[in-house]
């Protein structure tokens, strides 16, 4: 696991949170799943944090192709 897909701890700093989130302080908040810190607001905000979003995808898992819908 890269250290970017760890959970970082609630209790961590939020200005050394965001230093690895690669964010402004005020742009750290709590991902809704494990309570870790993610970059949760603001621009390109990833609401689920990386920890939980690395669990969910298999590694080397291609992502889901986007969904069409007809008009006709």
């Amino acid at each position: 696991m890269d250290e970017l897909s760890q959970r970082i701890d609630p209790t961590t700093d939020r200005t050394a949170a965001a230093r690895l989130l690669g964010c402004a302080p005020d742009e750290v908040g709590y991902c809704p799943r494990c309570q870790g810190l993610t970059h949760r607001y603001g621009r390109d905000a990833q609401i689920i944090c990386p920890a939980c979003r690395a669990a969910e995808t298999p590694p080397g898992a291609a992502s889901p192709a986007p969904r069409t819908t007809s008009t006709a």
